[in-house]
This record gives structure tokens, C-alpha cells and sequence, in this order.
């Protein structure tokens, strides 16, 4: 065959496929056999698409990988959500969920749509709800609710915090058998104790010996989650108690989650490399294996975190 026909051949074969593919973008749909499309993405500069240098925009695949360099991505999903990839960030897209990898991200109009990185999921629980979050060093993840409340689920799917418009936490998975931590008033609803902690909002039903007389006062509780156990309806989990430390009657003090409203001047922080300095005096919570910190507008004001990390530092 002359050597003509064979480049001819490639060449009829090559704009088959863009053909295609261009024909599953344009229509928002698919073609038999090729991969969804999910959006579209945007920047000011160039990114790298996958294994390709882009600038302007693209077409999003599912399972398309985005990697930022010094210019910021934004992506508009077909779902409707849209998704802002910070500067030397990088994420794996999906329809309905994203995989933060590296950096930081912005999620907006939320609605079906979730966040997922270093094992855990942040989910929504309303359409309108915003956050931001940011991959810290070692193993640490920083979620702030901009608007709207959201729901953070360990790698098994159990709740480990609420966090509320205008909070923020810091938390970072810990090894499977570390024991939960949590503070908080008990109270008694049915017979049952239960416990919200003052960090994550996560409420825990309690069953161990010497309950009874701390009704009503706040306490610091240690002890061991029972996955083969079912709560009360309003707990997530149940905790086998082994320690109880009275900390008196009363509301919480100073050191619990401050308005992530203020998470302007976190993000500027972040994005000039300065990270989080880690401050004192602040509560530390570990429900479902994971450590959990309140933090001030944007900035970790939490005592280190034990586990992994010993640094927040990008």
C-alpha cells in the first residue's frame, strides 16, 4: 500500500473521531460508546486538560482531570453546579462529584453535587449552599460554609460534622481505632443520652456507667463508636463512653467555630503561600475517626491536631 493511502487513511479516521466527539459536546449528550460530557471549563491563562496544555476553554469529560497553574479555572457542570479550582490546584471531575487533589476549590449552587477529598465527602444539604475548601498539609482539610450548611461523611459514610453558614472547621482522618472525642451538654431524651459536640454539631448518643448524675452539665466524653449499633432518630452514632470529665454547667467558651464569612482574608492567606498558623485554646473534637478544630475567620485557631500532620502549612 502506498504510503499515501495509509496517511490518507489516518487522516479520514483522525476526523471520524473529532467528528464524534465534537457531535457529544455540541449536543450535550452522547455518542454510543464515547464519554459523557459534564460541562465546560474556563480560565484566564492556560491549564492542563487531562494530559494536554489548554487555553480559554474546554469541553469536561467525565473523569476528566484539571490542573491549575497561576491562573484560577472555573467549571460550569451540566448539573448546574459550578466549580471554581483555586491557582496550583488540581481535581478529578465527575457529574456529580469532583476529587479535590491538590489546592483549593470553591463549590457553588450546589445542589446534588458533592466535594470529596482525602477520604472524606462534603456534601450540601440545600441547592443555594456555597463553600470552600482547602487541602492543607499533611492529611488536613479545611471546609467553610460561604452559604448555606453542609455535611461531612468519613470514607464509611458516617457523619463527622455540620458545619453551618458562616462556620468553618479544620479535620484531618485519623487511624481506624482512635477513640472519639467529643464535648458538650448531655442532656436525656426517651432515656437515652445524648451529646451535640460543640465543634462538629454531630449529635451521639452515649451509653457507659456514671451518665446519670452529669445531666444537664457540660462534659468532655471519650469512648469508642459502635458501628453494629442503631442510635436514637436524632444521633448519627452511638459512643461507648470509657471516660467522662466535667467541665461545669454553662455554654461553650470563645474557642468554638468563628464566622467563615470572614474567609476572604483566609483566602488570601492561602493563595500567597502563608497557610494557617495554629493557635491555642481551642476545642479538639474526634467523631467517626476524624479530628476536628473550629477555626477564626478562615485561619485554624485550634491546638495541633493530632494524627498525620503536625503542620497546616501548604
Amino acid at each position: 500500500m502506498k504510503l499515501q493511502t495509509v496517511e490518507s487513511a489516518v487522516a479520514a479516521m483522525m476526523s471520524l473521531i473529532m467528528s464524534l466527539a465534537a457531535g457529544s459536546a455540541g449536543g450535550g449528550g452522547l455518542v454510543s460508546g464515547a464519554v459523557p460530557v459534564i460541562g465546560t471549563v474556563v480560565a484566564k491563562g492556560t491549564f492542563r486538560l487531562d494530559d494536554a496544555t489548554v487555553t480559554g476553554n474546554a469541553t469536561l469529560f467525565e473523569g476528566a482531570t484539571i490542573e491549575t497553574s497561576r491562573a484560577a479555572s472555573r467549571m460550569e457542570l451540566s448539573s448546574g453546579a459550578r466549580v471554581l479550582l483555586g491557582t496550583e490546584s488540581k481535581a478529578r471531575f465527575y457529574g456529580d462529584h469532583m476529587v479535590l487533589e491538590k489546592g483549593e476549590g470553591r463549590l457553588e449552587k450546589a445542589e446534588s453535587f458533592r466535594f470529596e477529598a482525602r477520604g472524606l465527602t462534603i456534601q450540601p444539604e440545600t441547592g443555594n449552599a456555597s463553600a470552600r475548601i482547602v487541602l492543607a498539609g499533611g492529611a488536613r482539610v479545611q471546609v467553610a460554609a460561604l452559604t448555606g450548611s453542609f455535611r461531612v461523611l468519613n470514607a464509611r459514610g458516617v457523619l463527622v460534622a455540620n458545619v453551618a453558614s458562616g462556620r468553618a472547621l479544620v479535620l484531618e482522618p485519623q487511624a481506624v481505632d482512635t477513640a472519639s472525642k467529643l464535648t458538650g451538654t448531655l442532656r436525656q431524651v426517651g432515656g437515652h443520652y445524648l451529646l451535640t459536640d460543640e465543634t462538629t454539631n454531630v449529635t451521639a448518643e452515649l451509653t457507659g456507667p456514671g451518665l446519670a448524675k452529669q445531666l444537664g452539665s457540660r462534659i468532655e466524653v471519650t469512648g469508642t463508636m459502635d458501628p453494629t449499633a442503631t442510635p436514637v432518630t436524632d444521633a448519627s452514632q452511638i459512643i461507648r463512653v470509657s471516660a467522662v470529665k466535667s467541665l461545669g454547667t454553662g455554654a461553650a467558651g470563645s474557642s468554638g467555630a468563628a464566622a467563615a464569612g470572614q474567609g476572604g482574608a483566609a483566602g488570601t492567606a492561602a493563595a500567597s503561600g502563608t497557610g494557617w498558623a495554629l493557635g491555642t485554646g481551642a476545642t479538639i473534637a474526634i467523631v467517626g475517626g476524624v479530628a476536628a478544630a473550629a477555626t477564626l475567620g478562615g485561619l485554624a485557631a485550634a491546638g495541633k491536631l493530632p494524627g498525620q500532620g503536625s503542620s497546616v502549612s501548604r
